[in-house]
Formats: structure tokens, sequence, C-alpha cells
């Protein structure tokens, strides 16, 4: 599977109080599965362990085909019964804002696993708000585009445009730099 056939990214919770991945992957390949079913799991100390290879389709979300297009990204534990630890909630931030940017997901293809249509679970649990995930992923998940009005070699018309934008209602900085620099 490649890298552009992956356009959502479902959260998860494990669901129960494992010590660690390994005991997850245990689980999972004592089930028969070939591997972990989640592309990525958390753990409690906020490390990102890589579970199930990107090169293939999930075991985590059989709704809506998200195996085949979504990313399986799972906290350890039972989130229904207490919330994701700060470093976890922390790691989980991170980890969604760098599959966003790298695979080019946009925000509204962030679910959690009962988010997805069909899908009959409680999962990622009632204490992992998926709602507070998605609000503070743009912060540092979206590009923004930047557009420069013009460069200037006497400040005050610099300072002049400036005042021109910030009536019509634009925020505007000046960057000081020279012809061969580039801000």
């Amino acid at each position: 599977m490649s890298g552009g056939k992956w356009t959502y990214i479902i959260i998860h919770h494990t669901g129960a109080e494992e010590k660690d991945t390994a005991q997850v992957r245990r689980y999972h390949l004592s089930l028969g599965w070939r591997d972990i079913g989640y592309h990525y799991v958390i753990e409690r100390d906020g490390r990102v362990v890589p579970g199930r290879s990107l090169n293939l389709a999930g075991a985590h979300c059989i709704a809506s085909g998200m195996n085949q297009k979504g990313i399986g990204v799972a906290v350890l534990g039972n989130l229904e019964n207490h919330p994701p630890l700060p470093a976890q909630e922390k790691a989980l931030l991170q980890l969604v804002r760098d599959l966003m940017g790298r695979f080019r997901i946009p925000l509204a293809k962030v679910l959690g696993h009962k988010e997805v249509p069909g899908a009959a679970t409680a999962c990622p649990g009632r204490c992992l708000s998926i709602s507070s995930l998605r609000a503070a992923v743009p912060a540092g998940g979206e590009k923004i585009y930047r557009v420069q009005v013009g460069a200037y070699k006497i400040r005050k018309n610099a300072e002049n445009m400036a005042n021109k934008l910030k009536g019509a209602g634009f925020p505007v900085i000046i960057v000081e730099g020279t012809l061969d620099s580039s801000p």
C-alpha cells in the first residue's frame, strides 16, 4: 500500500490496561493476525511506537473500509475509564499533526473510531475528546500561506503601506532585510 492511499487517521484506545505495545502485539498475533492491528501505539510515557507497517492495510477498523484508507493510531489504556495521560495527549497531538502533513490528510478526516460510519463502538472511549484534539491540531498542523505586498527602500513607505493594510483589517508586520536576503 502506498502512502498516497492514506486519506484518514482513525484514533483508538486499546481498551485495556496493557503494559506496553509488545503486549498488544502478542495478543493480536495470538488472534492469527499478521501483526498488531494499529500503525502506531502511544504508550503511557508518550512514546510513539510504530506498529503495523504503513505498507500494509490496518486491522483496526473494518467499518467504511478504513483498514485500507485510514492510518490506525491507538492510545494505550482504557479511555472509557480514565483520560489519556498528559504525555499521551501531547504525543497524540504531535503524531496527528505529523501524519496530516506527511499524507496531506485534512482535519475533517481525523476521526475517532466511533465516528466512522458503520462502526458500532465506544472507542476511543468517553475520556478522549476528539473534538478537543481537532481544536488543538491547527495550531501547528495546518499550512499557512503568507502574502508579501511589497519591498521598500525607505522605512516610512513600508510603514505607510502597513498602516493602510491595518486600516483594512489585515494583520501586518514589517520585516527588515537586505536585497540579497530572504526572510
